[in-house]
């Protein structure tokens, strides 16, 4: 689990900053159309292509780990035979039926008909490197997940940057994203093991009791997390949606750690449902994860609520500092959302697909009731209160129902010191940032916070053998301070139980 987590918080680490450096890149270059046009296209890819897999993608996540516990390696093979020619089969009719509706999309997108013609060819691109990242994350080969898209995001990058110099203007980062995600696609196709031996498997079973729920819980989750944009904007105005948007962007960055976890926990919670014997695993894992993503969520989120200008101001301009705000929410949205979702995704891993279909589709609609009357009365701080009660609704239907399968329970006590703790250190952070200014003296005091919190949790006996385990990892792999860490790995294991 703790491989899976590293690798996976890595390659959203490196998809994130080659991302930034691309927009970058394009910004600095191109002209505000070029720009736009560039975005469209690449979002438009983006969205059909998800659509495209009909969920079959997630499925595979969740049965390969199964069959491979359950030692029915034939089965693999047969459900990797029939995911790909599925996704096949749609995603080229979606990219297929966008090549010839590109000359009416280009008139209603306001964009040039090539840019769509080349928004089809992305799509198939990142239809392939979705469903084949699906068999290798179920193989639970995160390293190989890494590296493919690590060669993918520099030539994306590289290429973007020297097409646009050599005069390809906007047509150049749409062939930079293709070439990246065909040398995904190459590198994934190379490293998945395939068989010829093959067993029966239900084919319809996968479809419709498997790949189609999280097919809709997706598009649910599409309108949920990107709906509240076109809502508040059609109830307000752009203005509230930019500044909304700011918040959102900045704090949803809170959850990615839980996320992280969640997604390296959820293979190995699938290859465990084969064996009713094994739900005190099942229990016990869920339980850790949730523990940890507390720990590091509520200090990052109370000092993103702290420095909530200053992070503003380095994202963007002073014009956007209504937004700080919004941030206590959202910030302690985000938390629960992340906490949330590690039972969610664990209802899928263990069977229950149609259950966790149900929950999202509760959430989207929550939201929306919320949402009309909140934002017609606040505006966007209506839109982040609707996304509080959304997310809140979420949490606590995925925390009922997976404890009627499995005996999980909150870690309270834990909770309690990581509440008193971040109390404490963040009281200091607070007074101590109220006498001074600037963000660097402000990152000084946040490591001083975080040592203290991290004492504070040492004299209330929080640390377990658990922890000492994942620092004997650290210390063991990392190629930097690893004497450091063998020294705290040594000073921890004489104080910890």
């Amino acid at each position: 689990m703790i491989s899976n987590t590293v690798f996976l918080f890595l390659d959203w680490l490196v998809v994130t900053l080659m991302g930034f450096l691309y927009w970058l890149i394009a910004g600095k270059i191109l002209l505000p159309k070029e720009y736009g046009i560039v975005s469209t296209s690449l979002n438009l890819a983006l969205m059909l292509s998800g659509i495209s897999l009909l969920g079959i993608n997630i499925a595979n996540q969740k049965l390969i780990p199964e069959f491979i516990a359950r030692k029915a390696k034939r089965k693999v093979n047969s459900l990797i035979k029939f995911s790909l020619k599925v996704s096949t089969l749609s995603s080229l009719s979606f990219s297929i039926s966008l090549f010839l509706l590109s000359p009416f999309l280009s008139s209603i997108l306001n964009i040039p008909q090539i840019a769509i013609i080349f928004a089809s060819i992305l799509l198939l691109a990142i239809a392939y490197s979705s469903q084949l990242g699906s068999i290798i994350y179920g193989f639970q080969n995160m390293k190989k997940f890494l590296i493919t898209n690590v060669f993918g995001q520099i030539a994306k990058t590289s290429l973007a940057a020297l097409l646009i110099l050599l005069g390809f203007g906007y047509l150049g980062p749409l062939i930079a994203f293709i070439i990246c995600f065909l040398i995904i696609d190459i590198l994934r196709f190379l490293s998945i093991p395939f068989r010829r031996e093959y067993a029966k498997i239900n084919e319809r079973k996968v479809l419709f009791d498997y790949a189609f729920p999280a097919f809709i819980s997706n598009l649910a989750w599409t309108i949920f997390m990107n709906g509240q944009y076109v809502l508040l904007t059609a109830l307000t105005n752009a203005g509230e949606t930019g500044i909304f948007t700011v918040a959102m962007i900045l704090t949803s960055l809170i959850a990615v750690i839980p996320n992280t976890l969640t997604l390296g926990l959820f293979p190995i919670i699938s290859q465990l449902s084969i064996d009713h014997s094994t739900k005190k695993k099942q229990s016990y894992l869920i339980r850790l994860v949730f523990r940890y993503a507390f720990l590091i969520t509520l200090p990052v989120a109370l000092f993103l609520i702290i420095f909530s200008k200053p992070v503003i101001l380095i994202f963007s301009s002073e014009k956007y500092l209504e937004a700080s705000a919004l941030f206590p929410i959202l910030a302690f949205a985000s938390i629960i959302y992340g906490c949330g979702n590690i039972f969610l995704r664990n209802l899928y891993a263990i069977g229950k697909t149609k259950l966790n279909r149900n929950i999202v589709i509760v959430t989207t609609l929550s939201f929306l009731i919320f949402a009309f009357p909140l934002i017609s009365l606040f505006k966007a701080f209506g839109s982040a209160l609707s996304y509080l009660l959304a997310v809140l609704i979420l949490f606590f239907l995925s925390f009922y129902f997976i404890r009627k399968f499995l005996r999980v329970s909150l870690p309270l006590k834990d909770m309690g010191k990581i509440l008193l703790a971040s109390s404490i250190a963040f009281s200091f952070l607070y007074s101590a940032t109220y006498f001074t200014s600037g963000l660097l003296i402000g990152l000084i005091l946040s490591i001083v916070a975080a040592i203290i919190y991290l004492w504070i949790l040492l004299s209330l006996n929080f640390y377990k053998k658990e922890d000492l385990k994942i620092l004997e990892f650290f210390a063991s792999k990392s190629p930097f301070f690893k004497k450091q860490l063998s020294l705290l790995l040594k000073f921890l294991s004489k104080r910890v139980k």
